[in-house]
C-alpha cells in the first residue's frame, strides 16, 4: 500500500472523529456558533486527504484499492468543498451558524 494511502486514511479519520467530537459537543467551554466554526475549519483537512487518495490510489496495484481510493477522494473533496463554503460564509457574515 502506497505511504500516501496511509496517511490519508489516518488523516481523513482523524479530521473525521475530531468533526464528530465537536458536533457532539464534548468541549465543554465551546458553544453551538463557535463549535460549528471549528468544524467547519477542521473540515478544511478533507481536501488535502483528497489529493492524498488520489496520489496513492495512482501508486497503488490492486484494482479493488484503487476504486477505493479514488471513491474515498471524490467524497472527502466533496466534504472539504461543503466545510470550505460554510467557513467563508461565516466569515463573510452570509450566515449566521445555530
Amino acid at each position: 500500500m502506497a505511504r500516501s494511502l496511509i496517511f490519508a486514511y489516518f488523516l481523513s479519520l482523524t479530521t473525521l472523529f475530531a468533526v464528530v467530537a465537536l458536533g457532539r459537543g464534548l468541549l465543554l467551554g465551546v458553544d453551538g456558533p463557535t463549535a460549528f466554526f471549528y468544524r467547519s475549519i477542521l473540515g478544511l483537512l478533507f481536501l488535502p486527504a483528497a489529493v492524498l487518495f488520489i496520489r496513492g490510489g495512482n501508486r497503488s496495484s490492486g484494482s479493488l484499492r484503487k476504486v477505493l481510493a479514488y471513491g474515498l477522494s471524490f467524497t472527502t473533496a466533496f466534504l472539504g468543498f461543503g466545510s470550505l463554503v460554510a467557513a467563508i460564509l461565516v466569515l463573510t457574515g452570509s450566515a449566521k451558524p445555530g
